[in-house]
């Protein structure tokens, strides 16, 4: 069974922009291939099946990613890419480790006693929330900054639910992003089941002596990622900030990073990110400081009109900033038939995409041809190009993209990190 013309035409949009299938014609023999169907025990090595989920067979493919049906209590659930599936199985990992808490019975009496607490001041929030925030933080609180920007809001009459300020006003919502991060979860999470068990399972945090780290005690020996614990930049940001603080600084990072207002604005208002993911864009681009012309890049992010593209371009952004630190310094992002390239400092080209397993179809032909040549009519062309990818190809594609005179890197790891 093959995809859909138009989900493939969507797919290949992220890379394309509107010039998607018009490309120059085929300098080579224009001769296809089906994407081949794949054992999931074969591509996820073994780890097909899981508590509370299994990758049912086949594992198809659309040339640029892997196609996968994700089978859990909730039905059958359509992911595709790696990157989004390994993304939902870490997060089903922390549902059901999350979930076994119950098993225990003081954290079951925490649940209790957070299921009471506190009703005189959720009472008093409800009829009277800007009164409540007034009552609960003084105004050289507010001018130091430590007032969540949640309470402001109920303060200043500028809106914020009375259930947002009780959790504010609590310190259950900070907890429930320290929560996250520890466990390696986004805290904005769109998987609803994880995002109300976080929600539960922080409740407790407010209701006694319990703390993130005794919560987390409790759980699977492994399940806390050491690197989670470190306190770099991103994860300790993410944690210390509202979400509109966390915008507001996401906007000042990007326009750090040379990016447009009106790009800074569409990533603002794109559905398809969360508020984390938007912050890991903002901060991989600014850690790009001598690379030219970002705003290709980012506009590109912004344009995004699905969560699969969406989570695309995150890793795309996330594997090139990796790659300017590690491989080769990038100097500028040129756009080439309407594909953003980044050009590096030796003169080289840099086509640098998170994709999982090439196929030479019509779609992924037109596109690399449509590179090929792009990079052939540059003012000054490339003296190379190096392709790299997170995934595999099939010999017929790498045979056509060596053709090219490109050099190709396959299966090249995503670096460790929230994004998968």
């Amino acid at each position: 069974m093959k995809r859909p013309i138009s989900i493939l035409a969507s797919f290949a949009g992220a890379l394309l922009g509107t010039a998607l299938l018009a490309g120059p014609a085929m300098s080579l023999s224009e001769q296809y291939e089906t994407p081949p169907e794949q054992d999931p025990a074969v591509v996820l090595d073994g780890k097909q099946l899981g508590p509370g989920y299994a990758v049912l067979a086949p594992v198809r493919s659309d040339g640029f990613l892997r196609i996968y049906q994700l089978q859990t209590d909730l039905g059958v659930e359509r992911i595709e890419g790696d990157g989004l599936l390994k993304l939902r199985l870490s997060e089903l990992k922390v549902l059901v480790a999350l979930e076994s808490l119950k098993n225990d019975a003081s954290f079951v009496d925490g649940l209790k006693q957070a299921a009471m607490k506190p009703v005189d001041f959720v009472e008093n929030t409800v009829t009277d929330p800007v009164g409540t925030a007034k009552n609960t933080v003084s105004g050289v609180g507010r001018m130091f900054g430590r007032l969540t920007k949640g309470v402001e809001s109920a303060v200043t009459g500028k809106g914020g639910s009375p259930a947002e300020l009780a959790k504010a006003i609590t310190g259950q919502a900070r907890e429930r992003r320290e929560l996250a991060v520890e466990l390696s979860v986004d805290p904005y999470t769109f998987y609803r089941p994880l995002s109300e068990k976080l929600d539960e399972t922080a409740s407790v945090t407010t209701a006694g002596n319990w703390t993130v780290s005794a919560i987390t005690a409790l759980l699977p020996g492994g399940l806390v990622v050491s690197a989670a614990r470190q306190a770099d930049n991103l994860s300790t940001l993410i944690i210390d900030s509202s979400p509109s603080e966390l915008e507001e600084r996401t906007a000042a990072a990007l326009r750090n990073a040379g990016i447009s207002d009106q790009t800074i604005s569409r990533i603002a208002a794109n559905p398809f990110y969360t508020i984390s993911e938007k912050a890991a864009i903002a901060y991989q681009l600014q850690a790009m400081p001598g690379v030219q012309d970002l705003d290709l890049i980012a506009a590109k992010a912004a344009d995004a009109e699905s969560r699969d593209i969406a989570y695309f371009q995150l890793r795309r952004i996330v594997l090139l900033e990796t790659y300017n630190r590690e491989i080769s310094g990038l100097s500028q992002i040129k756009e080439v038939s309407n594909i953003p390239v980044a050009i590096r400092r030796d003169g080289l080209a840099a086509v640098v995409l998170p994709l999982d397993e090439v196929s030479w179809t019509q779609t992924v032909a037109q596109t690399f041809s449509a590179i090929h040549t792009g990079l052939g009519q540059l003012p000054f062309p490339p003296s190379g190009v190096d392709f790299l990818i997170t995934g595999e190809l099939t010999p017929m594609a790498a045979e056509r993209i060596t053709s090219f005179g490109w050099e190709i890197t396959g299966d090249y790891p995503m670096p460790k990190g929230p994004v998968h």
